[in-house]
């Protein structure tokens, strides 16, 4: 009993730690999705690029956490921005294969442009927000995953009051279930989809936070996150933010309890396995727009 009470407990803490990057990564593909029909397959190189600003900014400075915090949503915008214009941005005409290839370019470039600036030696995100380890009976979280989860909660909490309360969060939701009635009412299906960018590229920024302290910053990450991400959104099915946030969580606790009961060896082999049929039992033709 004490054996499986201190296996669960590690699967919460762990499951829960990676649960919420990728629960952060989800918001940004669904963001994207919403607006656009576009599945970006660079949002793990916004969360590499962000993360690896912030380790530039810590090295050179003392971060406080509140400037960590408007770094990183300074830093997500403007990559996001970047990231719309070199992609989706100049293929709006574009078919949806075309558009698609663009943003795995845009995800190989980006890549190189982190190894060029950073190299490749794996680089340590230090904690940025002093958020204590907690205990919820007999479970436990470390700092580094309550500080996890009391991010993707934040995000997710602001992200559907803007999407709910706000004239451009409502614009991205007109956009999103009808671009034509959008653009008859006023609406620039345009300026929607570079908003969208923009905030996908802000929650990127919160998961380099959020995986940077667990796992270390590494130039080849960006891919395996942005695969998880995009697991994660199908499992909640694009349509919620919170249960987007809800499949990241269950994507993690899967993912740490199979690390815990095989061997280091076999767990990436189970993991991707485990998402082939994620994504082949999965449906997803919920298209409807994200909301609160």
């Amino acid at each position: 009993m004490a054996a499986l009470t201190a296996y669960a407990v590690q699967t919460v803490n762990s499951g829960l730690a990676l649960g919420s990057v990728y629960g952060l990564m989800a918001l940004g593909f669904s963001l994207i999705y919403n607006s656009s029909r576009l599945i970006n397959f660079a949002q793990g190189e916004l969360l590499l690029l962000c993360g690896l600003t912030l380790y530039s900014l810590t090295q050179a400075m003392q971060v406080s956490p509140v400037f960590a915090l408007a770094a990183a949503g300074v830093c997500g915008y403007f990559a996001g921005c970047v990231m719309y214009s070199t992609t989706l941005g100049v293929s709006l005409q574009s078919n949806p294969l075309r558009q698609l290839m663009l943003t795995v370019a845009a995800s190989l470039a980006w890549q190189g442009v982190a190894i060029l600036v950073w190299g490749k030696k794996p680089l340590l995100l230090p904690r940025l927000l002093p958020i204590p380890a907690m205990s919820v009976g007999p479970f436990y979280l470390s700092a580094d995953t309550a500080a996890s989860l009391v991010m993707t909660l934040a995000a997710a909490g602001l992200l559907s009051l803007f999407l709910a309360k706000t004239r451009y969060g409502r614009a991205i939701r007109a956009v999103s279930m009808n671009s034509l009635a959008a653009r008859l009412q006023g609406v620039s299906p345009a300026h929607a989809h570079a908003l969208s960018f923009a905030l996908a590229g802000i929650t990127a920024a919160l998961g380099s936070m959020a995986v940077g302290p667990q796992t270390m910053l590494r130039y080849d990450m960006g891919l395996g996150l942005g695969l998880k991400g995009f697991v994660a959104a199908s499992l909640g099915g694009y349509v919620s933010v919170w249960k987007v946030v809800a499949g990241g969580a269950v994507l993690g606790l899967i993912e740490a309890a199979l690390v815990l009961a095989f061997s280091a060896e076999l767990k990436e082999t189970l993991i991707y396995a485990l998402l082939i049929g994620l994504l082949v039992l999965t449906k997803n033709d919920q298209t409807r727009p994200a909301k609160a």
